[in-house]
């Protein structure tokens, strides 16, 4: 009968996982909800809370016990860590970093250098007449050694209406050697579905193909027909998260967050110990104008402790969730979240790099006009751009943040480190995340551009 009873509840499995749950762990069935699982000790009944037999249960309760009480001693430690960190930024944010030329003040503190011992200045009249004159020649190649000027990037007419800035990107996409990519390529636009039919049978084991079809469809106008040849992807493999989760990316891209949500709730289901799966979904609820799932979720990744591979992923949550509430149309309820983590620090200027694959290491670069590169050796830039901690074992997010922009050309650059990784897809999709006024209404973001690059 229990067997019958749960095979009836997952046709509709979430709205029955309690009761699939309570039928697998009184029947002892292996079901979505339990596994079967050999035991032999008290701590591996109070681990997997697991009901011991009667030998145990006084020991296995005492260590529950004890092990509710560490996970509660945990979750404070890190709260308290969490809100001297975000003191730390918020001080970051309160400090005013000079935005005149790194060349003018250097030769302005060489002439305080040289003052005589009557007050006066030792500086040329053409220091004076020219306070950026440039370093000494040893000086400019040490600095071109360390960061290579940015190359001149033509602003990119459809990326105008950024904002009264006159902001604007430019990316270089990558585009696939494949022979079926060649062919696609030189297709009509009337054709292209079709050419993508005929290629299927022979490229469908590859999450490649189907996101380079998705590509030229969206270039090409074609939205309805893109999001069709990306559903493939929810039906190569159920249950890698891997997949699913460039799926939702990519569902986000195209501009139908109402289609990424349940993608990403699946991600969610299949990998609730990594934060990115939770802040995700929280951005895609975000994108969805769901605003209070949107807080919910990233309140858990915020409080909640996690492996160390995944570094600063709670400031960087704490941010995107402060700007939520802060621009919401409505009161949110943000009970859960400790008062002291409460503030909107507005950025003139924020970039995040993720990217879709485990185990890799991709860094985030952003050099500025100074000729600065902000990256995880440089972590505070001269004019006060901070970049968050090197994620090394993880999908990112690697932040670089700007209260106060100095005007100019700002080079943002993503430098593959190397990888751990077993390969799912044949690439490895980087997505930089590019706005302007963030944490205020009037936040306007100019790019959420994604290129693929083979690893």
């Amino acid at each position: 009968w229990a067997r019958l009873r749960v095979g009836e509840l997952e046709g509709e499995y979430r709205l029955h996982r309690s009761e699939i749950r309570r039928l697998g762990e009184q029947f002892r069935l292996v079901t979505r909800e339990t596994s079967l699982i050999v035991l032999e000790r008290a701590d591996d009944y109070a681990r997997h809370a697991v009901e011991a037999p009667p030998e145990l249960k006084a020991d296995v309760e005492r260590l529950r016990r004890l092990h509710a009480q560490r996970t509660t001693n945990d979750r404070q430690r890190h709260l308290e860590q969490l809100v001297r960190r975000f003191e730390e930024r918020k001080s970051w944010w309160a400090k005013d970093f000079p935005k005149e030329d790194r060349v003018t003040v250097v030769t302005r503190e060489k002439a305080e250098a040289g003052r005589t011992a009557n007050g006066a200045v030792m500086m040329s009249r053409d220091a004076e007449r020219h306070p950026a004159a440039p370093l000494p020649a040893s000086v400019q190649e040490a600095r071109k050694t360390a960061a290579p000027s940015a190359a001149p990037a033509a602003a990119d007419p459809r990326r105008q209406q950024a904002g009264e800035g006159g902001m604007a990107i430019r990316l270089q996409p990558w585009l696939p050697d494949a022979p079926y990519a060649m062919r696609l390529r030189q297709a009509a636009a009337e054709d292209l579905y079709r050419v993508y039919l005929d290629e299927r049978g022979a490229n469908a084991g590859g999450t490649a193909f189907f996101l380079d079809v998705a590509d030229l469809l969206f270039e090409r106008g074609q939205r309805e027909l893109g999001l069709r040849v990306l559903s493939n992807l929810a039906e190569m493999d159920l249950e890698n998260r891997h997949i699913l989760r460039i799926l939702g990316y990519r569902l986000l891209q195209a501009g139908a967050p109402a289609m990424a949500v349940p993608v990403l709730a699946r991600v969610l289901e299949l990998a609730p110990n990594e934060p990115q799966s939770w802040r995700d979904l929280g951005l895609a609820y975000d994108a969805a104008g769901e605003k209070q799932k949107a807080v919910d979720h990233l309140i858990e990744v915020a409080q909640r402790p996690w492996h160390g591979r995944f570094p600063d992923v709670e400031l960087i949550a704490l941010a995107e969730l402060n700007a939520i509430v802060a621009t919401a149309d409505r009161a949110l309820d943000t009970r859960r979240l400790d008062p002291r983590l409460f503030a909107n620090l507005p950025l003139d200027l924020r970039v995040v790099l993720g990217w879709d694959a485990d185990n890799t290491d991709i860094d985030l670069w952003v050099t500025d006009p100074n000729n600065e590169r902000a990256y995880y050796g440089n972590r505070l830039t001269w004019q006060g751009g901070r970049m968050s901690a090197d994620f090394t074992g993880g999908y990112g997010p690697e932040e670089f943040s700007l209260k106060t922009a100095k005007p100019g050309r700002y080079k943002v650059e993503a430098n593959f480190y190397g990888h751990r990784q077993q390969l799912v897809a044949g690439a490895t999709t980087l997505q930089v995340r590019l706005t302007t006024r963030f944490g205020t209404r009037e936040a306007a973001e100019i790019g959420r551009a994604s290129c693929r690059e083979r690893v």
